[in-house]
């Protein structure tokens, strides 16, 4: 497939390659530009429902514990059972569309209608409660009820979207280039939160059924027009499935993601790095409103600068993962968090200490933000990365369905300054596995001759090291520079 005639270019030499796929420069840019709009948007969107949805469930006296598991534990656990179904499926999806984008332009029209439901779900729910129960008494019970119906259907559908949208990058970026696009990627994505924080979150309290249609409306005409313009290529036929019943499925999927010690405890860090995050995306914004007195305008403008400080040095962060590998990134990132959490616990008491530590954490996480996804592309099977990559979500679902429900109950016991103390604990854990992960990848080749393992074909110990040499060519995705 040529994506110069799907991007209306004149027929030109072939520069760059990727399976099927041929690009032009002038084709390649046009995919940058119609996959970073497209994320930008994405990003827009799912911005929404971690930021806003504690406001409006806390204006309605929900409890924190509540909270943790509307925002945090329940999508957990749908993503548990969704992500391995729609990843693995996407993985064995042979359509004129591709194997990805046919779930991205199935789900996103039932992601906007119920998003757009969410914003109003406040008079959805008064509605409801002067129907059910009359002009009298509180009607919050009910309203808490009919956001909570709304917010789950919202995340069933996003999740067939969060579950194969980063695998498309894999298919159609040329590989000699995923580094750059992944830093571009993130650049986007922060350019999203900015604006957002700057422009949209100060007016929460006074349009905010107008932010969820306005914004849910933009995602939805970009992202269909990116998955309109982005061309997937042609895929060989999938392995034949021997036992085609669900147990059958299972048994092979749980045998060949959970039966390697390797990517077990690399899925565990990546769980235990995703829970350190829980209590300071949902209550970050509590903390710093109803604690320290700090008005939306000011939160706002304090998470934009952040962001804004990160924008122009992500491109920088990306050529250092090229440069010195992810995993490292990422281990210096760990241990860059560890240390502001410390500082943040002790001196955050007023909207200046706020403002700084924020900054400085909007900064450190972004070594982890920028490494993650190419760290994941450097370690997982890639012949089945939508398959592992399911399973690291497994994994991270199941941690994060406790640690939402847990971090609610922990944040009612001991205060919203314990947000800090929360991410300490969680990315200090992490990091101390990550240091057996960094040996073990060391001794599986490294730099330059790393092989994901492999789970032995009887079963018994590690496969040998002739058979993993055999199997480089199977697990690198195509990468070569033509004309």
């Amino acid at each position: 497939m040529d994506q110069n005639s799907s991007a209306g270019v004149k027929t030109s030499p072939v520069l760059y390659q990727i399976g099927t796929l041929s690009y032009t420069k002038t084709a390649l840019i046009l995919l940058f530009v119609w996959m970073l709009w497209g994320d930008f948007c994405f990003w827009m969107m799912e911005a929404l429902t971690p930021t806003l949805l504690p406001l409006m469930l806390k204006n309605h006296n929900a409890s924190n514990l509540t909270i943790g598991l509307l925002v945090g534990s329940l999508p957990s656990l749908l993503n548990f059972i969704i992500n391995p179904i729609v990843s693995t499926s996407s993985d064995r999806t042979r359509s004129r569309w591709g194997r990805r984008i046919p779930y991205l332009l199935f789900s996103s029209p039932f992601v906007v209608l119920f998003l757009i439901l969410l914003g109003w779900s406040d008079r959805i729910g008064l509605w409801f409660h002067h129907l059910a129960f009359g002009p009298g008494g509180s009607p919050a019970k009910t309203i808490i009820v009919v956001i909570a119906v709304f917010a789950i259907a919202y995340q069933v559908f996003n999740l067939f979207i969060a579950s194969v949208f980063y695998y498309l990058f894999a298919d159609v970026v040329p590989t000699q280039f995923l580094g750059r696009f992944m830093a571009l990627f993130r650049v986007a994505g922060t350019c999203a939160g900015f604006v957002f924080n700057l422009l949209v979150l100060p007016h929460a309290d006074t349009h905010l059924p107008w932010i969820f249609t306005i914004v849910a409306l933009l995602y939805l005409v970009s992202f269909l027009l990116m998955c309109l313009h982005v061309k997937e290529g042609e895929y060989p036929p999938p392995e034949p499935v021997k036992n085609r019943s669900p147990f059958g499925f299972v048994s092979v999927y749980v045998r060949e993601c959970f039966s390697i010690p390797f990517f077990l405890v690399y899925f565990l860090v990546m769980a235990l790095n995703n829970a350190s995050t829980v209590c300071r995306s949902m209550f970050n914004l509590l903390f710093a409103t109803r604690e320290l007195h700090i008005s939306l305008d000011q939160y706002g403008f304090i998470i934009a600068v952040g962001s804004g400080i990160t924008i122009p040095l992500f491109y920088f962060v990306g050529l250092l993962v090229d440069k010195i590998h992810p995993i490292r990134v990422y281990m210096i990132g760990s241990v860059l968090i560890i240390c502001m959490n410390i500082f943040g616990f002790f001196w955050v008491h007023s909207y200046a200490t706020f403002s700084v530590v924020a900054i400085a954490l909007a900064f450190v996480y972004m070594l982890q933000i920028a490494s993650t996804l190419p760290l994941n592309m450097r370690l997982v099977p890639r012949d089945k990365y939508g398959q592992f990559s399911s399973a690291m979500a497994m994994v991270s679902a199941i941690t994060l369905v406790l640690a939402n429900a847990g971090g609610g109950w922990f944040i009612d016991r001991l205060g919203y300054q314990y947000i800090y103390v929360w991410d300490f604990l969680f990315t200090s854990v992490g990091f101390v596995l990550l240091l057996w992960v960094y040996g073990k990848w060391k001794r599986l080749g490294g730099d330059r001759n790393y092989v994901p393992p492999e789970r032995n074909p009887d079963g018994i110990g590690a496969e040998s090291e002739r058979n993993r040499r055999i199997r480089i060519e199977k697990t690198a995705l195509p990468q070569y520079c033509t004309g």
